[in-house]
């Protein structure tokens, strides 16, 4: 039978004993830092079990489609626990939020590094992937790649209100996180 072991932070105390070594690596770049025997960092705290109101959440994101200066007709909100640090998901490694676009609407289109998975929660409507086309209706859940360029329009007479989870946490932990907005 294995035993678990309990992690505790020891990066103070080990680099203090190459303090002066780290500092020579260190000092060839202001933005390059040395993590000292990754083993001893302490685990993120627990993730507790969440639930996200869709009654509390259209509210917002009506009152930001309504007033949105920089994308008209478009709101976007992300979900993140504070038990998961600055990896800004509700887990370690995913990302959920919705989005909301308003009738005859589209969305700027993009492309980021996180692989994201989309429930249609309401209306109707298609996202463009990669210059192919992919109609969708309430209920119904589609993928976009990482990568991928892509956009949602709505094609319906209510708000269209896309749930979607990415792998952002994951990529934002590895320094690797990256978003593109297409000319």
């Amino acid at each position: 039978m294995s035993k678990l072991v309990e992690r505790k932070d020891r990066q103070e105390e080990l680099k203090e004993r190459v303090n002066s070594l780290v500092s020579e690596v260190e000092e060839v770049s202001e933005d390059l830092k040395v993590v000292t025997f990754m083993e001893y960092t302490a685990p993120p705290e627990e993730v507790k079990p969440k639930v996200i109101s869709f009654t509390k959440v259209l509210p917002i994101l009506q009152t930001i489609a309504e007033n949105n200066d920089i994308e008209e007709g478009v709101a976007k909100i992300m979900f993140f626990s504070k038990s998961t640090g600055r990896n800004r998901g509700l887990t370690p490694t995913m990302m959920p939020g919705f989005q909301l676009v308003k009738p005859g609407r589209t969305t700027r289109p993009h492309s980021h590094n996180m692989a994201s998975i989309y429930l249609v929660v309401k209306g109707k409507g298609y996202s463009e992937i990669d210059g192919k086309r992919y109609d969708w209706n309430e209920g119904d859940v589609f993928v976009v790649p990482a990568n991928a360029v892509h956009s949602h329009t709505n094609t319906g007479d209510e708000d269209a209100v896309l749930f979607d989870v990415t792998d952002s946490g994951l990529l934002e932990s590895l320094g690797i996180l990256e978003f593109r907005e297409q000319e």
